[in-house]
């Protein structure tokens, strides 16, 4: 037991350290210090258990107790607060529990001396705190830490069970004379602490990774501006959607939008007036589309859109629509001043043609660039023969 409360001294205080620093260069994450601090009492309260002889009872037994318990409660705070939980019931909960144990450790240490009766009584406290716990992990259903969460929650099962059995042993057992000398469920207690630290740590450590991984994915292919997907994200898309349309000989459509004279308002308004304005556009673009139409600012104030298993005459009606939504309201400015935003489009579609996607968004430059030339605010097609190589004069 000595061996296995040193352990868990030494146990703690690396983590604890580790957890501290991890919440300081990543303070976006909620959780992490509870956790440290928790951890650094693990550590405290061992200390205290390890030097039972060498100190008065009321810090070897009371102080030591109540040290792991509040840390184990912490523990569970740093948790609910990385889950994004509810904490405000837990923390009232567990205040009125430490106070309700205080007490009784005082009686069960000066008034009637029974180390049986303190191990019921700290048992009962992390058995309860242990299923409360084990039980939000595994009903989270964050998808971002659900994996790496799971193992956590039957970890403070098992912990919850172990201490139950504790509880049995203790209760059929003779009186001790000290925790130290405790038998063989009172070392798997400790190991079943044990275990929950450094699964807590971990699990979430690892989730905490996960999370920042799947932040940059998402920053390496949408733009921030906008919301929508950026160029990288979009000539991607554009590829694997053109050869499937060639493998599966479906047609497949592609819009190119521009902002008509969008220089002008950037010059006249300034540019966070033009930010707004591409923000407003992306904006009522993307409530105007299908569920899998790929929406992407393929740079400055020009927008591409691949519509898959889409024919001509299909996406000529979109791009029209999408005309109309832009056009129809006004922007509205923050100085309550409004801005009649238009743009033109250019449409093609292809459906057996071997082209490659960078072909293909050549088509659609040719159709907006006529749009362009031809008053703006309008909508041109390149009209690509459906058995040949698609040519310049093929535009209507």
């Amino acid at each position: 037991m000595k061996t296995l409360a040193l352990m868990s001294l030494l146990l703690g205080l690396f983590l604890g350290v580790g957890s501290l620093v991890f919440a300081r260069i990543h303070s976006s994450f909620q959780g992490f210090r509870a956790l440290g601090y928790s951890y650094l009492l693990f550590s405290f309260g061992f200390i205290l258990l390890a030097f039972r002889q060498y100190l008065f009872d009321f810090l070897s037994i009371v102080v030591a107790n109540l040290t792991i318990v509040a840390g184990f409660s912490l523990l569970i705070l740093g948790i609910l607060k990385f889950l994004k939980d509810e904490i405000q019931i837990f923390e009232k909960v567990s205040i009125v529990l430490l106070g309700v144990m205080s007490v009784a450790f005082v009686y069960f240490t000066y008034f009637q001396n029974s180390v049986n009766a303190r191990i019921i009584i700290i048992s009962v406290v992390i058995a309860c705190f242990s299923f409360f716990a084990g039980y939000k992990v595994l009903v989270n259903r964050e998808r971002a830490i659900l994996t790496f969460t799971r193992f956590l929650g039957f970890s403070f099962i098992y912990c919850a069970v172990i201490f139950l059995l504790r509880i049995y042993f203790t209760f059929n057992e003779a009186e001790l004379n000290d925790v130290m000398s405790g038998g063989t469920i009172h070392a798997i207690s400790l190991i079943a602490l044990q275990l929950v630290t450094i699964s807590s740590c971990f699990s979430l450590t690892i989730s905490a990774s996960q999370q920042l991984a799947n932040k940059l994915a998402i920053q390496a292919t949408i733009d921030s501006l906008t919301d929508v997907y950026n160029r990288r994200a979009f000539d991607e898309f554009a590829n694997k959607s053109v050869l499937r349309a060639q493998r599966e000989q479906t047609p497949i459509s592609m819009i190119l939008m521009d902002i008509d004279f969008f220089k002008q308002v950037n010059d006249q308004y300034g540019h966070q007036v033009g930010d707004k304005v591409l923000q407003e556009f992306s904006l009522r673009l993307k409530n105007s589309l299908r569920q899998y139409d790929i929406l992407s600012r393929y740079g400055g104030e020009e927008f591409t859109l691949l519509l898959p298993d889409t024919d001509t005459s299909t996406a000529m009606i979109i791009a029209e629509k999408l005309r109309n939504t832009i056009a129809q309201p006004v922007f509205c400015l923050e100085d309550g001043a409004e801005l009649a935003v238009t743009a033109s489009f250019g449409v093609a579609t292809i459906q057996g043609e071997d082209i490659d996607w960078q072909q293909f968004i050549s088509l659609v430059d040719q159709a907006l660039y006529y749009a362009k030339e031809n008053g703006r605010n309008c909508v041109k097609l390149y009209d690509a023969d459906l058995h040949h190589l698609p040519k310049t004069n093929n535009i209507h």
